[in-house]
């Protein structure tokens, strides 16, 4: 694992910047050539009052960040929600955003492993249109149903 950490470190260096600030400060910053990558309070997870989890974001207020960065067609990378077991978390993405969704099993659930039960989480991750196009693949294609793995760190 040394050997990973020091090797993205190496790619980062003197291309990423680190900040601590209100998200919308950090956007209005963005140019077309960066990628943003956001993983904010999942919906519903963080408004149960629970001290681990910073509490939720304005939902249409963050859709309205999102516009703004497609208006400026600058790429991001979204995990904003997902599901364990039979619950499903947050609202669905308005389509006119022309996200990408992919679904990836996260594996169990930390709470619901605490609570007992042995619940699979699967997170939601969207890619900006404009990144799927740099990407080429099919633009405003929704994945439904189709969930990739994630490997195990111990995993060979």
């Amino acid at each position: 694992m040394k050997d990973d950490i020091l090797a993205v470190s190496k790619l980062l260096k003197d291309k990423s910047t680190l900040t601590s600030m209100d998200y919308k400060e950090i956007l209005k910053r963005a140019t077309p050539k960066d990628l943003i990558y956001m993983d904010p309070p999942y919906q519903g997870v963080c408004a149960t009052g629970d001290p681990r989890y910073f509490s939720g974001i304005d939902f249409d207020e963050f859709m309205q960040e999102l516009k703004k960065l497609n208006g400026k067609n600058i790429p991001f990378i979204l995990s904003y929600d997902g599901r364990t077991g039979k619950k499903t978390y947050g609202q669905n993405l308005p389509g006119e955003l022309g996200m990408y969704r992919l679904e990836i099993e996260a594996g169990r659930s930390t709470q619901a492993t605490l609570l007992g039960r042995d619940d699979i989480t699967v997170e939601s991750v969207y890619l900006s249109n404009n990144l799927v196009g740099k990407l080429r693949l099919a633009p405003n294609e929704i994945v439904t149903n189709h969930v990739v793995r994630q490997p195990s760190l111990f995993e060979s």
